[in-house]
């Protein structure tokens, strides 16, 4: 039977009970039905997960006696550090959730010249994530980065891989060598990026890469290129 993870953002403690938050209590009482007795999981992003035995039910209350602590890892041997150009609300929550789901290491919301969006306030990005973490069963939390530019991020992000979603290339993700890389991946947003912008990371060593005949749309495009480099450098099995 499936364990309910619920994401706390708070020091958890072997031997110290925790009251959830409305939220979650709702979610226990009304949608999952649980009783005392019922078992759980929480995490905090600090690598451990929490198993936690509901004590006590007061109507809109739920304790909760965290029982025992595990060091449990699911992170992929690839660090992947994913720059994503905002989208539409929708667009931009499912881009969130499957990078997260595929195991990218960082993520930077990007604006570009096409970005004609208005931002919302990074914590709902980063409730996305922690959702997505719920779900997939990862302990560390990607690390959401501050809304930047495309210019300040291609200036600055590292790694010995370098590429850029690009339908008019002629390169595919399978020609390129590295035994273990860390991955720098560039996503423009809906109308993609401009060639400037493309010729701009080009001159900070990103590599032009294709993603087939078809194009794909935003959000799909991320998390493509995540599944395609997870099956060739990191925990997807071939």
């Amino acid at each position: 039977m499936h364990t309910p993870r619920f994401f706390w953002d708070h020091t958890l403690i072997v031997g110290n009970d925790i009251t959830p938050p409305s939220d979650v209590t709702h979610h226990l009482l009304r949608v999952l039905r649980m009783k005392k007795g019922g078992e759980l999981t929480f995490f905090n992003g600090d690598g451990y997960e929490y198993r936690g035995t509901i004590t006590s039910i007061n109507r809109f209350k739920v304790s909760i006696a965290i029982v025992s602590s595990a060091s449990i890892s699911r992170e992929s041997r690839l660090t992947s550090r994913l720059g994503l150009c905002i989208l539409k609300r929708h667009a931009m929550e499912s881009a969130l959730t499957r990078a997260t789901e595929l195991g990218v290491s960082e993520i930077t919301p990007l604006v570009s010249s096409r970005t004609n969006v208005r931002i919302p306030g990074e914590a709902h990005w980063q409730r996305v994530i922690q959702s997505s973490c719920e779900q997939c069963g990862r302990n560390t939390l990607p690390v959401l980065k501050k809304a930047s530019t495309i210019a300040n991020w291609l200036a600055t992000t590292t790694g010995n891989i370098k590429i850029v979603a690009n339908p008019l290339s002629k390169r595919l993700l399978d020609d390129l060598e590295s035994d273990s890389p860390t991955m720098c991946i560039l996503v423009g947003p809906e109308g993609g990026l401009s060639c400037e912008e493309i010729e701009n990371a080009e001159a900070n060593g990103f590599l032009s890469v294709s993603l087939g005949k078809r194009v794909l749309r935003a959000e799909t495009a991320p998390a493509t290129l995540m599944s395609l480099a997870q099956y060739r450098w990191g925990d997807i099995s071939r």
